[in-house]
């Protein structure tokens, strides 16, 4: 093998070896947009969003750096609305700030989505500086397209507005969630590149 095919092979061996840990991350969403309720309008962020495809239909959902310190300290985290298929079942990562994550009918603002994760119950609650983790099983995907809704919404409740409620919506994913997809396409036309210039000589 050619030196320059040699360090193009090792090239694309190191990238796809660095990729496949970054593959497991499906997206990352921030809450900063107030949604419907009452409360800040823009906010940098309320909280993070990981969803990450463990493969098999599992998800596993991160909500964490939780900042309600705008609502006030009674202020918790409710529940989070999605607009996306149903799962089968839930279930909490021990160690969070609730002991358990459940699945509801709940609709979310407007009844403008399909269903909700829901953080805790009673006294148990998600607070500032907390998070929370949680695997989803019988999904293939975990949201619709996003295009005219958002696709999770926080739902803060016991704030010092009045009404004392607001929920959050997350933005597009994070510029991470699309540089694996972009460097492997880069790599990929390189790669038809020098083939295709191999092939002419």
């Amino acid at each position: 093998m050619k030196p320059k095919n040699l360090s193009i092979s090792l090239l694309a061996a190191v990238f796809l070896i660095l990729s496949s840990g970054a593959q497991a991350r499906w997206a990352n969403y921030g809450f900063s947009q107030l949604y419907d309720g009452t409360g800040p309008v823009n906010i940098r962020f309320l909280a993070l969003l990981d969803v990450d495809d463990l493969g098999g239909g599992k998800w596993l959902f991160r909500l964490y750096d939780i900042n309600l310190s705008a609502f006030g300290s009674e202020a918790f985290i409710s529940s989070m609305a999605v607009a996306g298929p149903k799962p089968d079942s839930v279930a909490v990562v021990p160690g969070g700030g609730v002991n358990e994550v459940g699945k509801s009918p709940d609709k979310g603002p407007f009844d403008y989505f399909d269903y909700s994760y829901t953080f805790g119950s009673g006294s148990d609650k998600l607070v500032n500086g907390e998070e929370i983790s949680w695997n989803v099983y019988g999904l293939t995907y975990p949201i619709y397209d996003g295009f005219y809704r958002p696709s999770f919404v926080l739902h803060v409740q016991g704030t010092n507005y009045s009404p004392d409620f607001a929920w959050y919506a997350s933005g597009v994913p994070e510029p991470q969630t699309y540089a694996t997809l972009l460097a492997g396409l880069g790599l990929l036309g390189f790669m038809a590149q020098q083939r295709k210039k191999r092939n002419l000589i």
